[in-house]
């Protein structure tokens, strides 16, 4: 999402991108890029930031401390609400990605921001067969974050819930999104056991596919996940609540049928998409350079 802020100032605004390596080790390439900006380090773009150039960060590099080394004007998108320990707060402004994040910046820093929804590209994803030509009481199991919970917590799913429900087909690997929806695609259900997002874009992916969704709500996800409409969702730690909801709905392929289109819908709505992300962008920087 970072990039594609930094998209819309290129063409909209003139200005030339330029990306940031933190000095983590590249991963392999998921999504495409067009255009691709050139890179600098940390240090780099500290030492030749000027001005007149806009930084736009996550929330996760709050340890660089760039609000008190940078010059230029500063925005901050956050996309969640725990890959800091300490917000840094000397940006000039601040967007949520959920109102649940909205809600933790609020109340710990006193910082006040406008909500912002991620989007998906619905349109350019690949096709898929039809809910019920998908192999029935099929499971796609998405793990993220700390391994060692979700193991638990897939784990401990195995031994509630029926044995004729399998919860082996789990997502392993780097796969470009083409790979990933592709995946997604050909389940008739998607259990995502991530305990917390500040948005949660792989679900939304999901239903964008017409896959019914399961698993914890993430917290980020209560945006948009309507428990018992269009999707199985519990909050965590109810292990045992989610565990009753798949086997509700793998028993009754009607429910999880009608829950999948009611998901697309969601998914597919103006709000999620590229265009409204384009134009609410485009009005915050619009106030922001006055």
């Amino acid at each position: 999402m970072a990039y594609h802020m930094a998209r819309i100032l290129h063409r909209e605004f003139g200005y030339q991108g330029i990306g940031v390596s933190t000095g983590e080790p590249p991963l392999p390439p998921i999504f495409d890029y067009d255009p691709v900006f050139p890179s600098i380090t940390v240090d780099e773009m500290v030492a030749t930031i000027t001005d007149d150039d806009v930084l736009i960060a996550n929330p996760a590099a709050s340890n660089f401390h760039l609000g008190l080394r940078c010059r230029g004007r500063k925005i901050m998108y956050i996309q969640h609400f725990n890959t800091f320990s300490l917000l840094d707060c000397r940006f000039d402004l601040y967007v949520s990605v959920s109102e649940i994040v909205r809600r933790v910046i609020s109340a710990t820093y006193g910082i006040e921001t406008a909500v912002i929804p991620p989007f998906i590209q619905a349109e350019r994803f690949p096709p898929a067969p039809p809910w019920r030509e998908r192999p029935p009481r099929s499971i796609l199991v998405s793990l993220k974050w700390d391994m060692a919970l979700q193991h638990l917590l897939l784990d401990r799913l195995r031994t509630l819930v029926a044995p004729s429900i399998a919860l082996n087909d789990v997502l392993q690997g780097k796969l470009s999104q083409g790979e990933l929806l592709a995946r997604i695609g050909g389940s008739r259900h998607f259990l995502t056991l991530s305990v917390a997002e500040g948005f949660g874009l792989m679900p939304l992916e999901a239903m964008a596919m017409g896959t019914t969704v399961l698993g914890f709500d993430g917290y980020g996800g209560r945006d948009y996940m309507q428990p018992g409409i269009n999707a199985g969702v519990a909050a965590y730690p109810d292990v045992e609540g989610l565990a009753k909801q798949i086997a509700e709905i793998i028993e009754d392929p009607v429910r999880g049928e009608a829950m999948a289109e009611a998901g697309r819908a969601m998914a597919r709505a103006p709000l999620y998409t590229y265009e409204r992300f384009r134009t609410d962008w485009v009005e915050q920087f619009r106030r922001m350079f006055g």
